[in-house]
């Protein structure tokens, strides 16, 4: 005889969709937290987790985003010119049409993410982890 108290099997499968998405939800409130202070003028944006974001159409030149964890965000047609992000975790993340000249990604982790008409030109890459894996000089 099954417990009354125990959960139902389809309650045992079903995910908690709450608790998933709403770290997901509230770190994109923090992003436009962020766009908000960067037209102010702030630039220092240091280890935030902005897991899963989306950055669209946005000028973030000279931001510092370094020890960021940005996994699975998304940019597109984003300007980071002369930004930093040493250190940053960008693994899995989608940068479409992104500018990074000039832009020092030393050490930081983007394996898995997809570069797609991304220009990194002069950009550092001193112990970068590439798409693929590789790391860099």
């Amino acid at each position: 005889m099954a417990d009354p108290n125990s959960p139902s099997r389809s309650e045992k499968v079903k995910p908690d969709y709450l608790q998933k998405y709403a770290p997901f939800v509230l770190n994109q409130k923090k992003a436009a937290e962020l766009l908000q202070a960067y037209a102010k003028g702030k630039r220092d944006f240091q280890r935030l987790d902005l897991q899963g974001v989306t950055f669209e159409g946005v000028d973030l030149s000279d931001i510092d985003l370094s020890g960021t964890i940005l996994t699975n965000a998304s940019f597109a047609e984003v300007n980071l010119s002369n930004a930093k992000l040493i250190e940053a975790n960008l693994v899995n993340s989608s940068l479409n049409s992104v500018q990074l000249r000039g832009t020092n990604l030393s050490r930081a982790n983007l394996r898995g993410a997809s570069l797609t008409q991304t220009t990194l030109a002069q950009a550092t890459l001193k112990a970068t982890i590439l798409p693929n894996g590789h790391t860099s000089p």
